[in-house]
């Protein structure tokens, strides 16, 4: 079959090549108009299985209570008290301004907070506006002040430690439109930065920043990338015209690739085609890929061309050697990207999905519109680019007769580096917290550093509280002192900076109706009691606790504002909280289910620890059986996967030694460096095979000496990986420079692991 397609596809580039020319790039700019469906989204909730604990209980949450991912504004000026007339002014403004959005349910600040107090005259809750109007008199500052002392708990959720900022808190509407709510606040805030601080954060704000943030990132790093990648081809090449088609290619696979993206989501709406934070490497991945396919075609043209002084001849003698490795090549690499289809994380089963296509795009061009491109170009073989050999091609004919003098030798000490790596394995460690991702200096880490220090913080841990006895029976005092003793749990743990339930509510009103002695800041010992406290609150026409217990009194949530810390410690935060229910609340009547971010982040480790996994073994056992299919050669297979293998054991272990994290976006570094480290493998053993079954000597250096040039180019051309170091995104900086090294590795792999081991075996292969 391959051999009818190579037919079919070189007969039609080269004998009808405008034609080729003109079909190739009509379905390439159909596939590209689907950019426009390009959907950004960064809701970590969305990444998760829909079948998770965690992500169920935050559903029925949200279904019940409204949407429980904030935003968070905090304003002021260092050192500078709050209470003070202009900036409650201010305050009082930003809260307006902030409810009128659109997208804005609910805003939870100094100028919209309740104060509760007994009127003994009509023997009732009062319940009343804290801040009662926007300009305030010197006595009514004091009163605010006085009120939020004896309230500590509110005070810590608006005020910061030093009274120098306030916090206004965003609850989006569940239309889940956080970019657009994120750039609205930030149009407010900036009529105000001449005259104060800002800092922004939580879980929201984070999902809305990141798209823009991604865009940026994506448009600098392509730029970068292409500019090396340009400046190390027209080095070794030599030729204007040959590093300009394989950019063509570059550039058509690319947009293809983010256009079918844009389609497939148009189409499905799956969430698993949004492009979110963890996509950004994917332009850079693809542009060396593709790459990768349009350097072997060029690099053994001018081969060919400076032999047969004849570019037709020289092209089609080029696809002749080329069209299977390059078909292979892009076959394994696509597939060891479709793996990641198996993995948990819904974002990693878009990217695999996407690259693959991308690779297979590339694929066609790369076999129908370069050789028709090449052909149509008129080539002078006595130039200096193509008579000659570079000094890359007289260092890599070298290089091929130590390999051949020396194959144990060599064998040894890249089998040694590896045995080094395998010990860095052991010490990788697991991170998934956003803060961690990004540089000092970004706003999304220094925002959330500030407000970890003077706030209450960026993370949250939700329990969902229900009760098994129908209708009212939270109100039932046992349970609800059941609860109060979780809440108390909670808030003595030492990342936890408030905790919010109906219990507050229920304790404040008893105090409130015991004439504020806090001696009574207590749950009622009778359900009675209890009843009566909630008829006396919902007697007032801005009552509300809808968004802590639900209107039959069956289903509660607890919240739990915590510091960011490590995810490492995440898992075992939340087995201390389950371990607390399990041992200390001895209630058949209620349920606790633990949901929310610190609930998705520990999740989300073991996640991403099976999704790197399951990549790693589904696709090198893939790789494997699809070489043995085409090579008709299971000892070829297997031989295949060995460098890949190696520099896959290398890059991890070199994770683990330099404390490197692994998170849901360096987890990917496993099918990139697969999926690009294969195509050295499989055109290394395609060329032995040909010099095989040719009965040539000298098989070792000679396939060192054909092929060994533009592996080594291929490598050195994908060094625009190290542009993803310039990125503000640190797992992008690592992946950049982890990829550096994985490229070397892995040509180096196969010009020595492969090349020697194939060298000491080369009887067995016969």
């Amino acid at each position: 079959m391959i051999s009818k397609l190579k037919n079919i596809f070189t007969l039609f580039s080269l004998k009808y090549s405008k034609l080729t020319v003109l079909i190739t790039l009509f379905f390439t700019f159909v596939i590209i108009s689907g950019f426009r469906y390009l959907h950004q989204d960064d809701d970590m909730v969305k990444l998760l299985p829909d079948d998770m604990q965690s992500i169920i209980t935050f559903e029925e949450i949200t279904d019940e209570f409204g949407n429980y991912e904030f935003m968070y504004v905090a304003m002021g000026n260092s050192n500078k008290n709050i209470f003070n007339q202009e900036l409650l002014s201010i305050a009082w403004d930003l809260s307006e301004k902030f409810e009128s959005l659109e997208e804005c349910e609910e805003v939870i600040s100094i100028a919209t907070m309740d104060k509760m107090y007994f009127d003994h005259n009509d023997s009732s809750i009062v319940i009343d506006d804290l801040m009662q109007q926007r300009v305030l008199t010197e006595n009514q500052i004091e009163n605010i002040k006085s009120y939020l002392n004896n309230d500590p708990d509110n005070k810590s959720r608006i005020i910061s430690k030093n009274e120098d900022y306030l916090n206004i808190v965003i609850r989006p509407r569940n239309n889940n439109d956080y970019p657009s709510l994120s750039r609205s606040i930030h149009k407010i805030t900036d009529e105000y930065q001449d005259k104060l601080e800002f800092h922004y954060g939580g879980q929201a704000y984070v999902t809305g920043a990141v798209p823009g943030i991604v865009a940026d990132e994506v448009k600098v790093l392509v730029l970068y990338g292409l500019l090396l990648m340009t400046f190390i081809l027209l080095i070794n090449l030599k030729s204007i015209k040959g590093v300009f088609l394989i950019l063509l290619i570059i550039l058509l696979s690319l947009a293809s690739m983010l256009g079918f993206m844009g389609w497939v989501y148009h189409f499905t709406l799956r969430e698993a085609f949004f492009f979110t934070l963890n996509n950004t490497s994917m332009p850079i991945v693809l542009l060396t890929i593709a790459n990768s396919d349009g350097v072997h075609v060029i690099s053994r043209f001018f081969k060919e061309l400076r032999i047969t002084k004849n570019s037709q001849s020289a092209i089609e003698s080029t696809m002749e050697h080329l069209f299977n490795p390059i078909t292979l090549t892009s076959i394994t690499t696509s597939s060891a990207f479709l793996c990641l289809w198996f993995s948990p994380i819904k974002g990693m089963n878009g990217y695999g999905a996407t690259i693959a296509f991308g690779i297979m795009w590339a694929w066609l061009l790369s076999l129908t519109l370069l050789p028709a491109l090449i052909s149509l170009f008129s080539w002078d073989p006595k130039s200096r680019s193509i008579s000659k050999p570079g000094r890359l091609e007289k260092v890599i004919i070298s290089f091929g007769s130590i390999v051949t003098k020396y194959p144990k030798k060599i064998l040894s000490f890249g089998l040694g580096i590896i045995a080094i790596s395998i010990v860095g394995l052991f010490f990788i460690k697991v991170e998934v917290n956003y803060v961690e991702m990004f540089k000092k200096g970004n706003i999304l880490r220094d925002s959330a550093i500030f407000l970890d220090e003077n706030m209450t913080g960026n993370l949250n841990v939700l329990i969902q509280v229900t009760s098994n006895n129908g209708e009212g029976s939270l109100k039932n005092p046992k349970n609800l002192k059941d609860i109060e003793k979780l809440q108390n749990f909670l808030g003595e743990m030492d990342v936890v900076t408030s905790t919010i339930s109906i219990i507050d509510i229920v304790k404040q009103l008893h105090k409130t109706i015991m004439d504020d002695n806090p001696d009574y800041q207590t749950i009622p010992n009778s359900r009675e009691k209890i009843n009566n406290l909630f008829w006396l609150y919902n007697m007032n026409d801005g009552a509300d606790v809808s968004s802590l217990i639900n209107d039959d009194n069956d289903t509660a949530v607890i919240t739990a504002l915590m510091k960011t810390f490590s995810t490492s410690e995440m898992n075992e935060y939340k087995i201390n909280i389950q371990n607390f229910i399990n041992e200390n609340i001895q209630n058949n009547n209620i349920k606790f289910e633990l949901s929310g971010v610190m609930a998705f982040l520990s999740d989300f480790i073991f996640l991403v620890i099976k999704s790197s996994i399951i990549s790693i073994i589904a696709s090198v056992i893939l790789i494997a059986l699809i070489s043995t299919y085409f090579f008709k050669s299971w000892k070829f297979g297997l031989l295949s996967i060995i460098p890949l293998t190696g520099a896959v054991i290398v890059d991890f272990g070199l994770m683990g030694l330099f404390g490197i994290d692994l998170t849901h976006m360096t987890a990917i570094l496993s099918s990139i460096i697969i999926g690009v480290g294969v195509d050295f493998s499989i055109h290394y053993c395609s060329e032995y095979k040909n010099l095989l079954q040719n009965n040539k000597l000298s098989k070792t250096k000679t396939t060192i000496e054909n092929v060994g040039h533009p592996i080594l180019l291929d490598a050195l051309s994908n060094m625009s990986f190290a542009s993803l170091m310039l990125s503000t995104i640190i797992p992008m900086v690592q992946i950049g420079g982890l990829m550096v090294f994985a490229m070397l590795a892995c040509s180096f792999g196969t010009l020595t692991l492969l090349a020697s081991a194939i060298e000491i075996g080369k009887n067995k292969l016969t």
